[in-house]
């Protein structure tokens, strides 16, 4: 495989989780979808409308977390439930601006791709490292109190992808010194 083209797979690659997790910019209750249609194989299952959340649900399980909280707690559990929502739309922002980039950089000569794949490599070491740990092999990468199977299972097969969307990014970034 030539430089550019190894250049441009990282790019490519680099695109991907934008088509799933770009719409929840505008709508971040939308992570629904990806948990009643597309989690389910990671359990070796099939998706069903039995078994998927609505978005009343969805609302009612955020209302129940606020129940949940102590009296006179109440404006630290909003501004949590709020927090969450917020942070799942920039992570959508994020993943928009690197499909955005990656689209913009399949256009430059190879040199000028340079910062591109740094920032995108630099974003797949730590997706890599997230992954690893939610699958069980970074315990010591931090702490996700809530690691589903699924998400276990997400884990382990995303743990590979983010690390070829490392290596090839971290190749291409090294092919040339602008």
């Amino acid at each position: 495989m030539s430089e550019i083209q190894i250049s441009t797979l990282g790019l490519i690659l680099s695109i991907i989780p934008v088509t799933l997790h770009g719409i929840e910019v505008l709508f971040p209750m939308q992570a629904r979808w990806i948990v009643n249609w597309v989690l389910p194989f990671f359990g070796l299952k099939t998706p069903s409308k039995s078994s998927a959340l609505t978005r009343n649900e969805q609302i009612n399980m955020i209302d129940a977390a606020l129940e949940a909280a102590p009296e006179k707690k109440k404006t630290n559990a909003k501004d949590y439930l709020f927090l969450l929502l917020f942070e799942q739309r920039q992570g959508a922002i994020g993943f928009t601006a690197v499909a955005i980039g990656a689209i913009y950089g399949m256009n430059l000569e190879l040199a000028a791709r340079q910062p591109l794949h740094l920032v995108f490599g630099v974003v797949a070491v730590l997706m890599m490292l997230v992954n690893a740990n939610q699958a069980g092999f970074l315990p010591f990468f931090g702490k996700h109190p809530k690691i589903s199977k699924h998400g276990k299972n997400v884990g382990i097969v995303f743990t590979p992808f983010w690390f070829a969307v490392a290596l090839l990014n971290y190749l291409a970034f090294t092919y040339v010194s602008i």
